[in-house]
């Protein structure tokens, strides 16, 4: 997992979120994902592909997990006050969870849809525990 910094800045006129070191080169297609409060959306791995999160609204924890190693894991939680993209990289299974009603995440990704799918390895939460 690598966390990508932004900022954000206020005036008169209102508020801009940037995270300008965020380099969408390779980003082949983006999606929101809306979560019921407290639902844990895990385990999902991609040998190929990396995605980046970035908090629309709310708060989320997310979680990482090596797919060769279930002892390297880690957990973050972020908010969209942070303004901070994280990248879940090729070789971790990944998932979160909503920390509030009215959290989204905004999901880029550097692969297609159909070879998304072909790169998909799924644990199920008594495979991996939370």
């Amino acid at each position: 997992m690598k966390i990508i910094e932004g900022n954000s800045f206020q005036d008169n006129r209102g508020i801009i979120r940037f995270v300008n070191d965020f380099d969408l080169e390779r980003i082949r297609r983006m999606y929101v994902i809306k979560p019921e409060l407290d639902v844990i959306r895990a385990w999902q791995g991609h040998k190929i592909e990396s995605k980046w999160f970035y908090v629309l609204s709310g708060s989320f924890q997310i979680q990482t997990v090596n797919m060769l190693d279930f002892n390297q894991r880690r957990s973050l939680t972020v908010n969209s006050n942070e303004n901070k993209v994280i990248q879940i990289e090729p070789g971790y299974y990944n998932g979160f969870v909503a920390l509030n009603e009215s959290s989204e995440l905004l999901v880029f990704s550097d692969q297609t849809l159909e070879n998304s799918k072909d790169d998909d390895f799924r644990l199920t939460l008594e495979d991996l525990s939370w």
